[in-house]
């Protein structure tokens, strides 16, 4: 009978995962679809070896939060509406709220990697330091000592409203069960992730951008290429190391080199003029540590021993150009701060016109989540940004 039920449970799963795979993808593009479904894949393995997975939630858990939101589509759950119309929302449980957090942490590097802060309020000053050493002095006995470089500054977190909106079929919406759970919770993760890595890499470089991120900051030190390295595949061994000895000894140990995809697999086919050997990547004996972390987010190579990841929301090998910032070599847990002011809210239409679709005509439903965070940069001495020479 347990095998029966096992296997019963494995073609729900498959079922309710294609029809919701198959609708996603007309609704937000088949990229974005496949990157929600290996989020999803992901929970499932390690649901199947350890028994428990990424998000923390029991099955009971996820089932209740998948009866929640099918209650607010049908209009059910008005009592936990902030206002009496819509514009507030069902406010997601503190627990649901941390696993979507923690599967966030398998798909965007700045919720992985940067400094976590809780936000009581919507602004929460942090401790930055911006000296170059503590080193001390010695005294005499009687002697008085003085203040040394104690330089702590503040980083400001500023809480700012994100949300992101996709349609669900109604009929899917009618299962209450885990499967939908993890493919809700898959989706706001993989826009909140997306979100924050754009913020923490590249804010304050494109118009409506709330935050400043390591690109968009006067604050990170800028690397300028040596003359004639004037595209972003030009890159060398020479320019790596440089951007190694160029941040904190205190934070080069945890320090990362980050490209956008393309440009990774550009810069990875360098070979020395001289030798013909391959500058990076396949020639070099790669170490065993520090390569890959928990949480699915594995390096692609690395560099003179310190790992490459690669995000999408750095500049792609199409914008090459002189004089061009690209690329971030960095310790993000010492560089960058993002600050949760969640929990998260849910709220629901289905009358609204979403990506030229009318909802009510397609008898779906429109889901908002929202949620309140801050991005900011927190030791800008443990990043130095790559750029093309002029």
């Amino acid at each position: 009978m347990s095998d029966f039920n096992e296997e019963f449970k494995k073609e729900l799963f498959t079922a309710v995962d294609k029809s919701v795979k198959d609708n996603l993808e007309a609704i937000v593009g088949p990229q974005v679809a496949d990157s929600v479904e290996k989020a999803v894949a992901a929970i499932r393995i390690e649901k199947a070896i350890t028994g428990r997975d990424i998000t923390g939630l029991s099955d009971e858990d996820k089932k209740s939060f998948a009866s929640d939101i099918r209650s607010i589509a049908r209009g059910e759950k008005a009592a936990y509406l902030e206002n009496s119309d819509q514009a507030g929302g069902y406010l997601v449980p503190t627990e649901v709220h941390n696993g979507i957090l923690r599967i966030a942490e398998t798909v965007g590097l700045v919720p992985r990697d940067a400094r976590r802060w809780a936000m009581g309020s919507d602004e929460l000053e942090i401790p930055r330091y911006t000296g170059n050493v503590m080193q001390g002095e010695y005294v005499g006995e009687d002697d008085e000592g003085d203040e040394t470089q104690n330089d702590l500054g503040v980083a400001r977190l500023h809480a700012k409203t994100w949300m992101t909106i996709f349609r669900i079929g109604n009929t899917l919406l009618a299962d209450s069960s885990v499967s939908v759970a993890d493919w809700l919770m898959a989706m706001a993760a993989e826009g909140l992730a997306y979100r924050l890595d754009r913020e923490g890499f590249i804010g304050g470089t494109y118009a409506g951008s709330p935050f400043v991120g390591i690109l968009g900051s006067d604050q990170v030190a800028t690397q300028t290429f040596a003359s004639g390295l004037d595209a972003f595949a030009k890159f060398n061994v020479a320019e790596a190391s440089e951007a190694i000895g160029s941040i904190a000894t205190s934070a080069v140990t945890g320090g990362a080199f980050y490209f956008h995809r393309t440009v990774w697999a550009a810069i990875r086919a360098n070979k020395d003029a001289t030798s013909g050997f391959y500058e990076f990547g396949q020639t070099q004996s790669l170490p065993m540590t520090g390569l890959s972390k928990e949480n699915g987010l594995s390096a692609v190579g690395n560099i003179l021993g310190y790992p490459v990841f690669t995000t999408d929301v750095l500049p792609a090998l199409s914008a090459s150009a002189a004089s061009t910032k690209f690329g971030v070599f960095a310790n993000l847990n010492q560089a960058l701060a993002w600050g949760d002011r969640g929990p998260m809210q849910i709220a629901k239409s289905d009358s609204a016109t979403i990506g030229g679709k009318n909802v009510f005509r397609a008898n779906q439903t429109a889901m908002r989540f929202t949620h309140r965070h801050a991005v900011a940069l927190q030791l800008p001495a443990a990043a130095v940004v790559l750029k093309t020479a002029a």
